[in-house]
């Protein structure tokens, strides 16, 4: 049913089959609605969008049994995938939409849904954790009779819900895929994204992936925008729907890769889509209302679709940090959910390639989590120097690399051992009793024989100075490998601050530290 092609961090590019064809995934599922569209759903299929979301309730209020003769993909008129919401929408907004859940769920098998997803009962934000509990007990028990009666001939979409009760969340989602679900729908992040909770938002994802196993995708509810692709990808969502394309239309609201602008302040467009071709802001304001809101909607419609080509070209390259960050740093709210891949970067390390084609790019202090570096530091943390090993020289980053090619080394063998052999050969007793290292504030200790492991010798980091209280990563992976490596003489660059620091206040006593002060003009003669 999904088969994953590809992967970088959480995000996976893969096909979802379906009964109407394959979708690849990370996919947008454009919200079609199943009375009145603006854009017909025929003009998605030519757009790109293969699988798109229409709400049962709403078919089952407007079209009743008749839907079930002509089937929901006639209804609407899209000869692709078609997935259904069952009403938990209307329930969050309402309360209550008199259907019974085994009701729906045999409507939705009945009128031909490709992905269903049973009749939840949402929990919202800010709401207590005993009402959001019996909530979730609620959904897992309607859930469960869904898949037991209908679960043939479809796929079936369990309702992970729980809302800012993480314990809650992974519960749910460990449950729905103990049942056997072959797909879970987070529900209930509209509120969170309304409320710019990016941080919160990404927490909840986490916590739902981290329940669940890989074969299992994850399709989010109600993610809309641009900015949030990235974010929603690189934590492992793989589908995601909204009606926010049409609805922001309506308002005047224009999408970007970095943003929302009303159109009656924008002097000229920057996008050059059928949409947005050929006319200014002003003009397609003054357009008749039904033309401009379906002109506005399909440019945002071709806004949320390039920014998922993006995320799919960032897991091809490799690339997809950087992505992710990049957008994030858009909007202060949103830039705190980075916290959120720091705190589940052993999680994202499963799923991201061990070596890329491309270096990684190091910008700050949030990339130190990042699994690439994150790997790195556990592998020098294990790191046995040998017992003849007496002594440690720590210096800085080198230009050239690996570090056994550099300058910088050669310089400094030659200076604490005079001279010796190429890399591999046995070398004098004087060379061999001292271990160097080069350095990376996000890396940590490269030592030289490891300094051709991916990524020591495949990074460019920013040349800015940095602060060492901003690396714990550094200070565990300094304190772990002088720890298992009992050294009696630490040789350092003492013109460094960032070494200088750790040199001088996180060596263990009994160590003689020896500055070198002249590594620098050393390395360039």
């Amino acid at each position: 049913m999904f088969e994953v092609l590809k992967s970088d961090l959480a995000g996976r590019i893969g096909l979802l089959r379906t009964n109407h064809g394959d979708v690849e995934t990370p996919a947008f599922v454009p919200v079609v609605h199943p009375v009145k569209q603006s854009i017909p759903p025929a003009e998605l299929r030519r757009m790109g969008f293969d699988l798109v979301i229409t709400n049962a309730y709403i078919a089952m209020r407007r079209h009743g049994e008749a839907a079930v003769e002509r089937g929901i993909h006639g209804v609407i008129g899209f000869d692709g995938p078609v997935m259904t919401d069952s009403g938990g929408y209307q329930v969050l907004e309402y309360g209550d939409v008199g259907v019974d859940p085994a009701e729906m769920a045999r409507y939705e098998a009945g009128i031909g849904s490709d992905i269903a997803v049973p009749l939840d009962r949402p929990t919202g934000l800010g709401m207590g954790r005993k009402r959001a509990a019996e909530f979730v007990r609620h959904t897992l028990r309607v859930s469960r009779e869904a898949l037991r009666m209908w679960g043939d001939g479809r796929i079936w979409a369990g309702p992970v819900q729980g809302s800012e009760h993480l314990d809650l969340v992974g519960r749910s989602a460990r449950t729905l895929a103990g049942y056997g679900f072959p797909m879970l729908a987070l529900g209930s992040p509209v509120e969170f994204m309304q409320s710019y909770e990016y941080g919160r938002l990404a927490a909840m994802i986490a916590a739902a992936k981290r329940g669940i196993p890989p074969s299992v995708p994850l399709h989010l509810f109600g993610a809309g925008h641009p900015l949030t692709v990235p974010l929603a990808v690189a934590l492992g969502c793989d589908t995601f729907d909204s009606a926010s394309y049409m609805l922001y239309a309506a308002q005047g609201r224009y999408m970007s890769e970095d943003g929302t602008r009303r159109l009656s302040e924008m002097g000229r467009f920057s996008c050059a889509c059928p949409a947005c071709s050929g006319l200014t802001p002003a003009e397609m304001a003054a357009l008749a209302p039904e033309e401009g809101t379906a002109r506005l909607a399909a440019h945002n419609l071709r806004a949320i679709k390039a920014e998922v080509d993006r995320a799919k070209e960032a897991i091809r390259e490799g690339r997809l940090w950087e992505h992710a960050m990049g957008r994030m740093r858009s909007h202060p709210r949103l830039f705190e959910a980075s916290a959120a891949l720091a705190e589940n970067a052993d999680y994202l390390a499963v799923s991201t390639p061990r070596f890329k084609p491309k270096a990684v790019l190091l910008f700050s202090r949030e990339d130190q989590y990042r699994p690439e570096a994150r790997n790195y530091h556990r592998m020098v943390r294990r790191f046995a120097a040998g017992r003849e090993k007496t002594s440690l020289c720590v210096t800085g980053d080198s230009e050239r690399k690996p570090a056994y090619l550099s300058p910088e080394y050669a310089a400094l063998r030659k200076e604490l051992c005079g001279g010796g052999p190429r890399r591999g050969a046995a070398g004098p007793p004087e060379e061999r009793t001292v271990q160097f290292c080069q350095y990376s504030p996000f890396l940590g200790l490269i030592p030289v024989e490891l300094s051709d492991v991916f990524p020591a010798a495949h990074y460019v980091a920013s040349r800015l100075r940095y602060d060492p209280a901003d690396f714990p990563e550094f200070a565990a992976t300094w304190e772990a490998f002088l720890s298992r490596n009992k050294f009696g003489t630490l040789y350092y660059d003492g013109a460094d601050p960032f070494l200088s620091h750790f040199a001088r206040r996180m060596t263990p006593k009994g160590v003689r530290r020896r500055a070198l002060k002249k590594t620098e003009k050393a390395a360039r003669h």
